[in-house]
């Protein structure tokens, strides 16, 4: 995307330069005499001037405002725990579900219908070369407080108006199967796979959309047919999680580390270099499997891993046109090769990535080799097949450290509000395209705002699990944030980091990507404009405004008071429930 726009935006950096009063060729102590703060400004407000342009042209929704919206009752939002235990109930035990179903439409698999992905803007698939799947686990510990569902979904994002429809679909489907529900949560995670079919509607059926909704109402920029069987699918397996529920014991393991960063010299002490943070070269973030395992009391029964780890599941190349559910799938293959269900929770990630030109064991990469022999086809998928053997590797064999966990499941879930600001995602937020819960808001820089959903739970005495509505720089949860001097805006991050208000010696695991999809939740003091992230990587780009710092995600986030707003909602709530 950016190499589209680089001529473009090279003629207005030029003719913007030619009336910076304060132009440089090297980056100055001084902030305010490098030339990129002008041009930012100037290019920035062209570019916010079309947007703005584009929402007084498209007919906008009649969204309730923020006081009326919350006047009333949330329909489809759940709770938690009515109370907190600290101590497991008489007798209780932790009951697990598990269920699964493909979401994949029937006219991909036979191939007379394409569908765009989620992750790559232009790519389409015309076929499937594994699967996209909705994966759910009922959990239940057996105090007679209810049962909360976690579902992770293969894609780039779930809206929080597709996660209630979810959610409304689940509970009359228990009606109609005459099942008494006590489900007190139903929290639903995306994967973040960039190969699948588009869950969002942030990809090129976007601009058609806006196109025709100059002439009346365009309705979802993202497939509706497929929109239903994602809706009608996922809803099917946490039906299929919640009525297989049964008696077991839960674990908890890490994997060996997976964060060393050799180009950087970040945790040197760990045995794989898989991760990196392409944004913030600091430390900060998960970077082990964080891992449960539930063993049935029917030993026919099968086991159920579920594991946590932040990482852009982005390895599958753009140019390939089969469906792939990128490393998750092949982590999930082998973990059901050796018995077990298996769950992947994509966590706080932000601009955590695989490093793809890691020395990965040469036991998985000849069992790999022997994968592709059979099916050439697996070529283009190789990379992806051999990460995800190995991530399950990592996983199987750490399976000696199972620690158990106490029956012990408290959840409380808050809604709060997000101000949309000027950028993409706020125009197809406050248009309607992209499923948002969309309120009015007097105090929001575009009069519109997002109700959007946060969450606290307790696993066990020794667990903590964090959820947030979109892509989170773990920095903002973990600490280590960007300073002052390295910010974009000069200025320090005031917030504490959510971890640190967590008592001592709980593990601290964020699910990401839950409830909703608003975007990448950045810190305050490092959000720029996304064109200047276009801007400064253009060649030549450094000599006038010194060593590029990259601003790619703010591209599509719903603004720069989102990581405040979200680290603030967190940090109270951990003090609510840990006074």
């Amino acid at each position: 995307m950016k190499k589209s726009y680089s001529s473009f935006i090279a003629i207005l950096l030029a003719l913007t330069l030619l009336f910076s009063a304060n132009s440089t060729t090297a980056f100055a102590a001084d902030r305010q005499s490098n030339p990129i703060y002008p041009v930012t400004n100037v290019l920035g407000g062209f570019v916010d001037g079309i947007i703005k342009l584009l929402g007084i042209l498209t007919p906008t929704p009649d969204y309730p405002t923020v006081e009326e919206y919350f006047a009333t009752e949330s329909e489809n939002f759940y709770k938690g725990t009515d109370t907190f235990v600290d101590e497991v109930a008489n007798g209780a035990k932790w009951s697990l579900g598990f269920g699964k179903e493909s979401i994949v439409p029937d006219n991909l698999r036979d191939g007379s219908k394409k569908y765009y992905t989620g992750g790559y803007f232009t790519q389409k698939v015309n076929g499937v070369f594994d699967d996209q799947k909705a994966v759910a686990i009922a959990l239940n510990d057996g105090s007679g407080r209810g049962t909360t569902i976690f579902a992770s979904i293969d894609g780039i994002g779930v809206a929080n108006a597709d996660v209630r429809a979810i959610r409304s679909a689940v509970e009359q489907k228990l009606k109609e199967k005459e099942v008494d529900s006590d489900i007190n949560a139903i929290n639903i995670n995306a994967t973040h796979c960039h190969t699948v079919i588009d869950t969002q509607g942030i990809g090129l059926d976007l601009l058609p959309k806006i196109f025709l909704s100059f002439f009346g109402g365009a309705g979802r920029s993202m497939d509706t047919e497929f929109l239903e069987v994602m809706i009608d699918r996922a809803s099917d397996a946490i039906v299929e999680a919640y009525t297989n529920i049964e008696t077991g014991s839960l674990y908890y393991f890490e994997t060996a580390g997976m964060g060393k960063d050799d180009e950087h010299g970040l945790y040197a002490d760990d045995e794989y270099p898989y991760l990196v943070n392409k944004r913030y070269y600091t430390e900060g973030y998960q970077h082990e499997f964080a891992c449960f395992k539930f063993v049935p009391d029917n030993k026919t029964s099968a086991a159920t891993i579920f594991t946590n780890i932040g990482a852009h599941p982005t390895i599958v190349d753009e140019e390939t046109n089969l469906l792939s559910a990128d490393f998750p799938a092949f982590m999930e293959e082998k973990i059901n090769d050796a018995g077990m269900n298996f769950m992947f929770i994509q966590g706080a990630q932000a601009p955590v990535s695989v490093n793809k030109w890691a020395d990965v064991p040469a036991s998985t990469i000849g069992e790999v080799d022997e994968k592709v022999a059979v099916n050439p086809t697996a070529e283009d998928y190789k990379t992806a097949i051999l990460y995800g053997y190995e991530y399950a590797r990592l996983i199987l064999e750490a399976q000696d450290n199972l620690k158990e966990i106490e029956p012990i499941l408290n959840v409380r879930m808050t809604e709060y509000v997000v101000s949309l600001e000027t950028g993409l995602f706020a125009y197809g937020a406050t248009e309607g395209f992209i499923g948002t819960t969309t309120v009015k808001d007097s105090s929001s820089e575009t009069g519109y705002s997002v109700i959007t959903e946060a969450g606290y739970i307790e696993i066990g005495k020794d667990i903590v699990l964090l959820t947030a509505p979109g892509e989170i720089v773990p920095q903002l949860i973990y600490g280590n944030f960007v300073s002052a001097e390295e910010s974009y805006s000069g200025t320090e991050w005031t917030y504490e980091a959510t971890a640190k208000l967590i008592p001592e010696g709980k593990t601290v695991l964020v699910m990401g990507l839950c409830n909703d999809a608003i975007g990448y939740i950045l810190p305050d003091n490092d959000f720029a404009h996304f064109i200047t992230d276009v801007i400064w990587d253009i060649d030549g780009a450094d000599k006038v405004f010194g060593s590029y710092h990259r601003h790619y995600e703010e591209l599509l986030s719903a603004g720069a008071s989102a990581g405040s707003t979200t680290v603030s909602t967190l940090n109270e709530l951990v003090k609510s429930l840990n006074p």
